[in-house]
């Protein structure tokens, strides 16, 4: 089940560091009262920032996905409105085009950053038309590279979203202070609620508040890169193959 996705390693040793951070505080009575504001910016904030980031680059991908399958549809139009092309031809032009799209597809759900076996497709398309000038007229032509060049801009894109996403160092900073967390509420929790909730709800608030922080991080990392059909919110490449 996609929903299990949700929950990794990380999921289980945050909650067991909340488990074991209320057993320490209650058992040795540790208690303090502090400002959490500075664990809300550490935490909040990179979380925020990536969520955002992720999301911003899903919709660009989606942008870019329809750039990339309507250039080649274009020139799909393109070679069979051509009269002096013959028909065997225009069979090899589009599955020319399609071998393009399944080669981006393949590539983006095995997260492979290798840029040069798109390239391959996209320039046997080139030598088609450089071969079939005269047949495609020279007017067909300068569309056809027009839209080429918008299919290699928006190819070269998503490809290189497999190997470029959100910043190392700022998801570590993100999931370092999620870890810690706990044994900063533990006490803090202890401090202010002794008297008015039982222990048990001790170890639930911050299992709870670890699993939530943990989750979303786990969130993060599943949209940073909408392609593996792994998610409930990937792309469908499906979608965006040349079905003609």
């Amino acid at each position: 089940m996609k929903v299990l996705s949700f929950f990794n390693v990380r999921t289980f040793l945050a909650v067991l560091i909340s488990q074991v951070a209320a057993f320490i505080a209650i058992h040795f009575q540790i208690k303090f009262n502090l400002n959490l504001m500075l664990f809300g910016l550490a935490i909040g904030f990179p979380l925020h920032f990536s969520i955002q980031a992720a999301f911003k680059r899903r919709e660009k991908a989606l942008e870019y996905f329809s750039e990339f399958k309507g250039g080649l549809m274009a020139m799909y139009y393109s070679i069979h409105v051509a009269k002096n092309l013959p028909d065997e031809k225009k069979m090899e032009g589009t599955n020319l085009l399609k071998a393009a799209a399944d080669q981006l597809a393949v590539q983006l759900s095995r997260r492979d950053a290798t840029y040069e076996l798109v390239q391959r497709k996209l320039n046997d398309i080139f030598a088609f038309m450089q071969t079939n000038l005269h047949e495609l007229s020279k007017r067909n032509v300068i569309k056809m590279v027009r839209h080429l060049s918008a299919v290699s801009e928006s190819s070269v894109y998503l490809v290189s979203l497999a190997s470029h996403r959100t910043m190392i160092g700022l998801r570590f900073y993100s999931i370092f202070f999620i870890l810690i967390f706990p044994l900063v509420q533990a006490p803090l929790l202890l401090h202010r609620l002794e008297d008015i909730v039982p222990y048990w709800a001790f170890y639930l608030i911050v299992a709870l508040t670890s699993l939530t922080l943990i989750t979303l991080n786990n969130f993060q990392k599943m949209i940073e890169y909408p392609f593996d059909q792994n998610g409930f919110d990937n792309i469908q490449l499906k979608e965006f193959k040349l079905d003609i």
